[in-house]
């Protein structure tokens, strides 16, 4: 079996490393799943909804070898602009993030969970700040923003976010939220030089960014406890000390 399986509306390929397609998409947004079969289609049918008419983009769904039925849910899509790209070797939601990015057939990528809790009404948003920042955040803390979870979790991840802007020393306001649109380029041009278990990435994200000189503008938006499924978090402690542990690295280290 190779490595990954490519469908794109009824053209289907196999290969073992991401190939590098003809840019011919307007916008490219990447969802990672991993037995996300209760809310998926759901999902993809919004974002669908919200970008159909307003920009020639794709929807690349990088899926982990779900073991439910999210690879036959998201093959099941015979139009060009939906992309189920399954991959049989790779783990882990970072290199998910960078196999579809490669994948994208657009400059302009956006990145965001698969579970409703980044509402897909927001995408109209962050692109039409593009052509002003190399990188758009949607953050939970700039004003106008918020979180509708558990106040104990509220509380977890406001603190996480506001020792990381102190250990790094950057305006950025949310660290954890991973939701962005940004340039594929730029994006593939950052040294990415530890590998993530979790959300931990966005760190390393933004610390390249702001060494490269990229434009990063962060714009509010509510985070909702996800809707569909069951959250992939074990333990608020577990992933904190993830996130520590790379804030640590990037400042002392780089």
């Amino acid at each position: 079996m190779k490595a990954y399986k490519y469908k794109s509306g009824k053209k289907t390929q196999e290969f073992d490393t991401i190939l590098d397609f003809k840019q011919t998409k307007e916008v490219s947004v990447i969802l990672p799943t991993y037995n996300e079969e209760e809310g998926i289609k759901r999902m993809i049918d919004s974002i669908i909804e919200t970008l159909n008419g307003r920009y020639q983009f794709e929807v690349i769904i990088v899926d982990d070898n779900s073991k439910d039925k999210t690879p036959e849910i998201i093959d099941s899509y015979d139009k060009d602009y939906v992309v189920a790209l399954h991959r049989y070797q790779e783990k882990g939601i970072f290199s998910a993030l960078q196999d579809g990015i490669k994948a994208a057939r657009s400059n302009v990528v956006v990145i965001m969970d698969a579970d409703f809790s980044h509402p897909p009404a927001k995408i109209i948003e962050l692109l039409s700040y593009m052509n002003e920042a190399d990188i758009v955040n949607c953050s939970r803390f700039a004003p106008g923003g918020g979180v509708e979870m558990p106040w104990f979790k509220r509380l977890a991840t406001f603190s996480l976010n506001l020792f990381l802007r102190i250990i790094l020393g950057f305006k950025v306001t949310d660290f954890t939220g991973g939701f962005h649109a940004m340039k594929r380029d730029k994006f593939l041009a950052l040294p990415f030089k530890y590998k993530a278990r979790w959300g931990e990435f966005d760190m390393e994200l933004f610390y390249r960014a702001i060494r490269r000189g990229y434009t990063i503008k962060e714009i509010p938006f509510v985070y909702k406890y996800r809707e569909e499924g069951h959250s992939k978090s074990q333990s608020y402690i577990y992933y904190a000390y993830l996130y520590w542990k790379r804030a640590l690295q990037l400042r002392f280290f780089g």
